[in-house]
């Protein structure tokens, strides 16, 4: 047997990985200096990745197929001779082949996990964004529906089309829904504010909002004390930057509750 034949019979296992100890250190010593073993390595490795690709992708060549198990069927009648010794017992019983099949095997599961998780991923999303719009719509029931809510419409005196806002208030959820329409255009770095008007005390702020091209604008809920019994409803106009904590300038729609 020549020495490149020698080396022969253990590329099939280093191209898999497998091959360990002495063996390896040797054939690592020897792939420095041939070049047409590192040639044959390098065929070796390409053809165990298209068998891998195979699990889930195109059909790789029947050369590279026919090629690879040659070399491991090689490796495996070399092991069977009493002077060479498999690296590992177990991997030598079991047969290159079945390895070989076995990597294949693992391959095609570890991606169908992947895709599995994915999937799974995807529908736990899907399912809580839908589980959010549900509660959210729930709401715009309850408090459209609920008979403790009060009505509040805000116009303004002004020729037709007029400008005109509609509030639902429910004082113990502190929950708000507020519709406005024919809202006329604002000045630059100007917005419309939304008012609470309590029966005791200073006006609360309800919301800032800035109206559609047709004059249209929906709040829905926007951050309010529970159980603040509300007189009335205002909308004033307000610089776009800034906090307010009171209004600025004269309210120029006014609505009580119905």
């Amino acid at each position: 047997m020549s020495i490149h034949e020698q080396f022969g019979e253990d590329l099939a296992l280093y191209s898999l990985g497998v091959l360990q100890g002495d063996e390896r250190i040797a054939l690592e010593k020897h792939l420095a200096d041939c070049n047409s073993c590192r040639q044959e390595l390098e065929y070796l490795r390409g053809d165990s990745a298209l068998l891998a690709l195979s699990a889930s992708g195109p059909q790789p060549p029947e050369r590279a197929r026919v090629r690879l198990l040659k070399a491991i069927a090689h490796e495996t009648i070399s092991a069977s001779v009493p002077e060479k010794k498999p690296a590992f017992f177990w991997w030598g019983a079991l047969g290159w082949a079945a390895t070989a099949a076995m990597l294949l095997v693992a391959a095609i599961l570890w991606q169908q996990g992947k895709d599995l998780r994915q999937s799974i991923a995807a529908l736990q999303s899907q399912s809580s964004q839908s589980q959010a719009e549900l509660q959210k719509a729930h709401e715009l029931v309850n408090v459209l529906t609920t008979p403790d809510a009060a009505h509040f419409t805000l116009v303004a005196a002004k020729a037709p089309p007029q400008p005109q806002g509609k509030a639902i208030y429910v004082r113990d959820r502190g929950s708000l829904i507020f519709l406005a329409n024919n809202m006329p255009p604002l000045a630059a770095e100007k917005i419309y504010e939304l008012w609470l008007i309590p029966v005791n005390g200073a006006p609360v702020p309800a919301g800032l909002f800035k109206p559609d091209a047709h004059g249209s604008a929906t709040m829905v809920n926007p951050p309010l004390p529970l159980g603040m019994e509300a007189k009335a409803f205002a909308i004033t106009v307000e610089p776009e930057l800034g906090e307010h904590m009171a209004p600025t300038s004269t309210p120029i729609m006014v609505g009580a509750g119905e």
